[in-house]
């Protein structure tokens, strides 16, 4: 027969944390996972089908129409007199993205050269919702070329 051991009477002092942090991590997976679900565009909107789409790549950025006349750009909600403001904005941060990473791959960029290329790679992907009128659409491809965003696509849901 096995013998007692004596310490079984002494008061637990350690606290075992791995079970703490398998929870933990656990809770960590399935926030991660749902977060993806919990995503709200900034404007609601019922985008028209289309049997092509294309994925976003790095060098756009998205103009929000809304059916109610709401404007977002990202997910920043703006008004109609914000808009070429912040299509300027979006332009010259292009370009300094442009110039930081060619200075960090040692070349340098003179504005102008930054300038030709934030035009020449810089897309607006337009999401109008489909009640949305063609000339308010064209409203804002006008305001964004006039800041030198030259590219622009539109975005839709593919068919399911």
């Amino acid at each position: 027969m096995a013998a007692k051991a004596n310490f079984q009477d002494e008061p637990i002092t350690e606290i075992n944390v791995v079970p703490l942090v398998d929870i933990v991590l656990v809770l960590l997976i399935i926030f991660m996972v749902t977060a993806n679900f919990m995503a709200k565009p900034a404007i609601d909107m019922e985008l028209p089908k289309a049997d092509t789409a294309e994925r976003k790549e790095r060098n756009q950025f998205s103009l929000l129409l809304g059916e109610d006349g709401s404007i977002a750009i990202g997910e920043k909600r703006i008004s109609d007199t914000q808009a070429p403001a912040q299509f300027r904005q979006m332009f010259e941060e292009y370009k300094s993205e442009k110039r930081a990473t060619a200075q960090a791959e040692g070349r340098r960029l003179s504005d102008n050269q930054a300038t030709l290329l934030a035009q020449k790679e810089l897309t607006m992907i337009i999401e109008a919702d489909k009640k949305v009128s063609h000339g308010r659409i064209i409203h804002f491809i006008d305001l964004a070329r006039k800041t030198g965003i030259f590219k622009y696509a539109f975005n839709v849901d593919a068919p399911e």
